[in-house]
């Protein structure tokens, strides 16, 4: 065990045990599931829209991948893609989420062990959390998706548990995932349902958000949205584990005085064991 309980804010600590905390899951945890990270989806999909020969001109393709070496771009290429892909888009999405069949790791394992959370958000498509739960004795898992603001509504008053897919559910039919710039600004800002759940979960919960880089262009909206839309003195503060390598003293300055939230450095060693063991650690009462 390295990550020590003292690096586990006291203000976090309290809400955990006081069930009044969440968590929010981003495209880092399924990756080390084997599943794609943002830059492999949309290599990924380049290449799946070049073998349906649906790229018109065909070099297109190479124009995309040049792209790639730019993330702020991610989002323009996911547009481009996703309207030139059109009625391949939804067959993409369960070969790359669905089809792989994944397997939970250890950070899912203990993210069930951490039994105090009210809810889990996940920005991610796959089925990994849900079958997380499922196959350690939480056989009735609820699964809502940004379209079910009104059950999500009711279990948020109930505090009865349950995982929203922010983003999408590869494993429904005609699944309605959230890709694209026009997609989230779309959910994020006109959707008055969507808007009404957000802030019932930034203002009401303590979010952790793991596995999430502030430099994923989902996670920026988010932030951006929840920072226009509260000051940063009221409500309840957020934390993120972030890797050390990747963040300076002034970039956890300006987190937590202009969006309050708090980063929590981890380390990249051993596939990021860190993050594992800071689940162990708070579901442990530490």
């Amino acid at each position: 065990m390295v990550f020590s309980p003292s690096r586990i804010p006291r203000k976090l600590s309290e809400a955990y045990l006081e069930n009044r905390c969440a968590v929010l899951v981003g495209a880092g945890a399924s990756v080390g599931a084997g599943l794609p990270s943002w830059e492999g989806l949309l290599t990924s999909m380049i290449a799946h829209a070049e073998g349906h020969g649906a790229l018109d001109p065909p070099a297109k393709g190479d124009e995309y991948r040049k792209l790639l070496a730019d993330p702020s771009k991610y989002l323009m290429i996911a547009s481009g893609l996703k309207e030139d892909m059109h009625s391949y888009f939804d067959e993409f999405i369960v070969q790359e989420f669905i089809n792989t069949k994944s397997q939970p790791t250890s950070f899912h394992k203990a993210l069930v062990g951490a039994k105090k959370f009210q809810f889990v958000v996940t920005t991610n498509y796959d089925t990994l959390i849900e079958r997380a739960y499922r196959s350690m004795g939480r056989e009735e898992v609820t699964v809502c998706t940004f379209t079910d603001a009104g059950e999500v509504q009711r279990r948020l008053s109930s505090r009865e548990f349950f995982v929203l897919k922010a983003h999408g559910d590869a494993s429904r039919v005609g699944n309605g995932i959230i890709l694209t710039d026009t997609d989230y600004r779309r959910v994020l800002y006109r959707e008055r349902a969507y808007q009404s759940l957000l802030q019932a979960i930034f203002t009401m919960f303590t979010v952790v958000f793991l596995g999430a880089s502030m430099a994923d262009p989902e996670i920026k909206l988010l932030l951006n949205y929840v920072a226009d839309a509260y000051t940063a003195t009221s409500g309840p503060s957020h934390f993120a584990l972030m890797t050390q390598e990747d963040i300076t003293g002034v970039e956890r300055q300006r987190w937590f005085k202009e969006l309050k939230v708090q980063l929590i450095p981890v380390s990249k060693q051993d596939n990021y064991s860190e993050v594992t063991e800071f689940l162990d650690l708070l579901g442990a009462g530490a």
